[in-house]
């Protein structure tokens, strides 16, 4: 069984393919000299290299029970990452030619704070990237065009992207807007090469869609993942069996996935560059560096991953916030940014047909500090003005008494739950719920903005305006 599988048997609780004593020592270290005697190691052998009476009964446990609990794993996956290119740059680029061969940075113009949401290759070769600080992606280009982009629009050519990799397998993870994960483990008689089908996949992207599109397919998630980094940009690459070793041992540490910027100067510290050089690192060692996450460190390093995909499920929350263009001090025009999220919030819950069990309103001040609120409630709510009148409460408990503007405000919804079930003690009316339908036809025939509040209508001085689409605010990740 290839190295860089693992898979997990419920019933006896270990890896099943795992042996201790061989991944212990990574791809190629040899087994460890030292006295012949019976002092363990963590791997569960001895220092002679025999093994440990454990680890003999986990592999005839595993040989045992593998044919009759896990016939499919028998199997070698395949797993396919598909990620488009510059997904906001590349849409922005195939809607205005213009812009092709520039370098552009989307998320917003030069003199707002905020960060870029993503920027094209040519922006990249100046050093500038996703989540820096716009002024400094400014200052590393300053010949950059700036755009600040529109979320309807990415999640228009998304929802196609996703249909398209539908038709092919119905195991798709939906990562992110622009990203995907593919398995075709269950499609083994549907189709004759899963090498093809993966290049078709890529051919059909750029096609139907006209955006770049590169693509990594190997025996699972991490080592799909990685094999698309090394395809970018617009290229295909299929890790072989038999070929992980080679294909991890050069590369840097900072491509595993979970090691942040400090986890990565305390492994530099220790003279690890190279996920070569962190096999050398027994797992006693990462556990006391790194917790439980060091286990999961260890095998990832090693190419073994044995988690399925996140098949499309429920959504646990929805939330809506805004960066505000210059901090904010006055009491009402906050209010007034809240009221409108709170409006765009429950316009998804009902779209969405759920309910939110909880509300939780964010707060962040202009030194950076992040404040939040939330209310758990009896009876879950969709309705707009029973979600601004709690989101309300509990940004005035955050408001009440400071001392410092406001840079963000946010509002959001969770534990969601498909259907409200009324109490015997509770009095309720239709009448808001019935206000809030009433108000969604007005909006999907005439626009959002044909039907605000008040209080809504403030921000009109401030932004600007989309009939259909409503204001155009400033959002650090363009969330709806």
């Amino acid at each position: 069984m290839s190295r860089g599988l693992l898979w997990w048997s419920r019933s006896s609780g270990v890896p099943r393919g795992y042996d201790p004593l061989v991944a212990g020592r990574g791809f190629d270290a040899p087994p460890e000299k030292g006295r012949q005697g019976a002092k363990r190691t963590l791997e569960g052998g001895t220092r002679s290299g025999s093994p440990s009476k454990l680890a003999l009964i986990v592999r005839k446990q595993n040989m045992r029970k593998s044919e009759e609990n896990f016939p499919v794993f028998r199997k070698r996956r395949y797993v396919v990452h598909v990620d488009l290119d510059a997904f906001f740059a590349s849409v922005e680029v195939l809607l205005n030619p213009e812009l092709k061969g520039k370098p552009l940075v989307v998320g917003g113009l030069p003199h707002e704070r905020g960060v870029a949401s993503t920027c094209s290759y040519e922006a990249r070769k100046y050093g500038v990237h996703s989540g820096m600080p716009l002024r400094q992606c400014y200052k590393l280009c300053p010949r950059a065009v700036f755009v600040r982009g529109n979320y309807h629009l990415y999640q228009a050519f998304s929802e196609k992207f996703f249909r398209l990799l539908h038709e092919y397998t119905p195991d798709v993870e939906e990562a992110s807007l622009d990203e995907a994960y593919l398995e075709f483990t269950r499609c083994r008689h549907l189709y004759s090469s899963f090498s093809e089908v993966a290049k078709e996949i890529k051919c059909r992207v750029e096609k139907e869609l006209g955006l770049g599109v590169s693509v990594g397919a190997a025996s699972n998630k991490i080592l799909a993942k990685l094999a698309t980094k090394k395809a970018k940009p617009g290229g295909f690459f299929e890790l072989q069996p038999g070929e992980e070793e080679e294909f991890l041992r050069e590369l840097d540490i900072s491509e595993i996935p979970g090691i942040g910027p400090k986890a990565q100067v305390m492994l530099r510290l220790l003279n690890v560059h190279k996920i070569a050089d962190l096999w050398k690192l027994q797992l006693g060692t990462l556990r006391s560096l790194f917790g439980v996450m060091g286990d999961e460190l260890y095998l990832l390093s090693r190419g073994m991953d044995c988690r399925s995909l996140a098949v499309e499920g429920k959504p646990k929350s929805f939330s809506r916030e805004a960066t505000f263009l210059q901090d904010i001090w006055d009491r009402d025009l906050l209010l007034a940014h809240l009221a409108y999220l709170c409006d765009r919030l429950a316009l998804t819950l009902r779209q969405e047909k759920y309910y939110a069990r909880v509300i939780e309103v964010k707060a962040r001040y202009s030194d950076f500090k992040t404040v939040s609120r939330r209310r758990v409630l009896s009876l879950p709510v969709q309705e707009t003005n029973r979600i601004y009148r709690l989101a309300e409460e509990l940004f005035l408990e955050l408001w009440e008494g400071s001392r410092l503007a406001l840079r963000l405000v946010g509002v959001k919804g969770s534990e969601l739950v498909e259907a409200r079930h009324l109490s015997l003690f509770e009095i309720y009316s239709e009448r808001e719920e019935r206000l809030s339908q009433a108000l969604d036809r007005v909006r999907g025939k005439y626009g959002f903005n044909a039907l605000l509040t008040v209080r809504e209508k403030m921000l009109s001085g401030v932004y600007d305006e989309d009939r259909g689409r409503g204001f155009i605010l400033k959002t650090a990740s363009l969330t709806r």
